[in-house]
């Protein structure tokens, strides 16, 4: 029995470590780690990064590098509106594929939590 109940618990841990939450934009440490690994973006959008937010006026293949490709699109009914939707925080893009809005669906504590 109790090599029945280990086992279980063991089972039960390794799946917590292995479901472990990715980090998103909204961690400070993922917006690090993208500046560290791409040292070449201007300074004003490092600036942007760093404080949580998408400037307005970037183009579409930028907010792909930077937030990722995990999202859902949504096409405004007169096509001059197109929105990025993640898990975390939505992309409006006007119809030249320029950010026109960034914005936050639910708060997410610091660290991941």
């Amino acid at each position: 029995m109790r090599n029945v109940i280990f086992y279980i618990f063991l089972l039960f841990l390794t799946g917590c470590l292995i479901h472990k939450k990715e980090k998103t934009f909204l961690d400070t440490s993922y917006r690090e780690e993208f500046i560290k690994n791409n040292p070449d973006i201007k300074a004003e959008l490092k600036e942007s990064i760093i404080k949580g937010e998408i400037p307005l006026g970037i183009e579409k293949n930028e907010v792909e590098k930077i937030l990722g490709k995990n999202y859902k699109i949504y096409y405004s009914k007169t096509g001059m509106m197109e929105v990025w939707i993640y898990e975390e925080y939505y992309v409006g893009f006007d119809k030249n594929g320029k950010v026109i809005k960034f914005g936050i669906l639910k708060e997410k504590k610091e660290g991941g939590k």
